[in-house]
């Protein structure tokens, strides 16, 4: 059985994999059997990722709202544009949970041009400077050429700074992952660096994007964006959601409640 990924490559089914994504997402044991059994059903030669993705999650939404929330992490985070303000704060979130003071497009004077820095973060002694690259789609990667454009600014400024970082929602090219080690450059995305990656930050300090939620549409999503409403637990606490949204007050409650089970079933 083989499988169409979103960049048109063509590998064999594993359904390790999908069991292990739905066991990372929360889901207990039963519920992953029976939507394995399930996907089983559907399954045919030529399946795009897409299409089982969408299977999962339908299904997963059957059994626990938040599990399929935590499930649809990567096209949450996907989400989070097409402006890259918002996956620069999100960033930055991170970072200050992880003790750095953090400014947000900071204007540094380089060597011989000024720059605006994405995140300008501080610990200790320790100053770094992060790019950020927030990509809409799938399957796109972090290519090398974003990776020279960040060393080649870190260069103008290095004086200012002790290291740089490049930081994304998706995956980083093998090119970049050469490179970063080759120059020292620090990297943050999809899957690198383990433990310490975007996915990783996300479930260790409970930073759910409310893109997340299944009980809010889109367009209501760019609203509490463009608020500087980013995080789930800016919004679990939200009193006025109904007016910001222009909601009935049970509508709004049932988003709050689904923000508050979706911190509290993974503390």
């Amino acid at each position: 059985m083989q499988v169409r990924k979103m960049n048109g490559t063509v590998v064999p089914y594993d359904p390790s994999k999908l069991e292990r994504s739905l066991k990372n997402s929360g889901a207990d044991y039963e519920t992953i059997q029976k939507i394995m059994l399930r996907a089983n059903k559907i399954l045919y030669n030529g399946i795009t990722t897409k299409e089982l993705f969408r299977f999962v999650f339908t299904e997963l939404k059957k059994y626990s709202r938040p599990t399929a929330s935590r499930y649809n992490l990567r096209n949450a985070m996907l989400e989070l544009g097409p402006e890259g303000y918002f996956f620069e704060r999100f960033v930055a979130r991170i970072l200050e949970k992880q003790g750095y003071s953090v400014q947000v497009g900071k204007i540094v004077p380089g060597k011989y041009i000024e720059h605006e820095i994405d995140v300008v973060a501080s610990k200790g002694n320790e100053k770094l400077m992060v790019e950020c690259k927030h990509h809409m789609y799938p399957g796109l990667y972090c290519d090398i050429q974003t990776a020279l454009y960040v060393y080649a600014r870190f260069l103008e400024v290095k004086d200012k700074f002790d290291s740089a970082m490049l930081a994304t929602n998706t995956k980083f090219s093998d090119q970049v992952l050469k490179y970063a080690e080759g120059v020292g450059l620090k990297l943050m995305g999809w899957k690198i660096p383990s433990g310490d990656s975007i996915e990783s930050n996300i479930e260790r300090f409970k930073l759910y994007p409310i893109t997340v939620l299944n009980s809010i549409d889109k367009k209501d999503k760019g609203v509490l964006l463009k608020q500087g409403i980013i995080f789930v637990s800016d919004l679990s606490k939200n009193k006025k959601l109904d007016r910001m949204l222009g909601i009935s007050n049970k509508k709004a409650e049932e988003i709050i409640e689904e923000a508050r089970t979706l911190q509290i079933e993974h503390q």
